[in-house]
């Protein structure tokens, strides 16, 4: 199998992590409530890193900035913060692992430079998705958590659910991870140990006291 055969599944897969990352940060959608007590007061409130909505009966939207960082939640302070910090390196791994492709110009005379560097772009990827992956699950079970343990009647209509960002969030961070292992996975079966013990294993041996070039075993 040549590089860019792994390469370029491993690259497209990085870049459908990194934009499904900034969409799920961008999304309003990492917790929701429903509350229907008749056709007329029925409502729908979505929080997410960046803005909270709310939806009424006659499906009118209304969407307001959170003013303070100060009074976010903690759940919604952290995620925001590691999902910024994955789109970035996501990002930078995307600049990394252009360099160090088989199929680009860059760093061209010298393939195991490039190699090294495209390595070093899918540890990026990984990194990033394994920083949205485990804070995308800590917020869900923070949800979760609060779900299960609200038993008064006062927080029964404040029960909130995960939403559709937080499957997005799973689904980039795991498209990450594995381009980030098909980017890094080549250097590795390209390892040029094995390539340096196959020549000493069938480099001719010189019989002691004898001229070179004439006896060999």
């Amino acid at each position: 199998m040549t590089s860019s055969a792994v390469q370029l599944p491993g690259y497209a897969l990085a870049l459908i992590g990194l934009v499904g990352s900034v969409i799920a940060t961008t999304m309003v959608e990492w917790k929701r409530h429903s509350y229907t007590e008749s056709t007329v007061t029925s409502k729908e409130t979505y929080l997410g890193l960046w803005m909270s909505c709310t939806v009424d009966a006659t499906r009118h939207t209304m969407c307001v900035n959170y003013k303070s960082l100060f009074h976010l939640p903690a759940e919604i302070l952290i995620t925001r913060v590691v999902m910024i910090l994955s789109v970035l390196l996501s990002a930078i791994g995307v600049l990394v692992a252009t360099l160090g492709m088989r199929c680009t110009r860059c760093l061209e005379e010298d393939e195991n430079q490039k190699d090294r560097v495209a390595i070093v772009g899918g540890f990026l990827f990984i990194i990033a998705g394994v920083l949205a992956i485990s804070v995308t699950s800590w917020f869900a079970n923070a949800i979760i958590r609060s779900f299960v343990f609200s038993d008064s009647p006062t927080s029964l209509h404040n029960r909130f659910e995960f939403g559709n960002a937080v499957l997005v969030s799973w689904g980039a961070g795991i498209c990450s991870v594995v381009g980030g292992f098909l980017l890094g996975c080549r250097y590795l079966w390209s390892c040029p140990q094995g390539s340096r013990s196959v020549s000493s294993f069938t480099q001719p041996k010189v019989i002691p006291g004898t001229r070179p070039g004439t006896h060999y075993v």
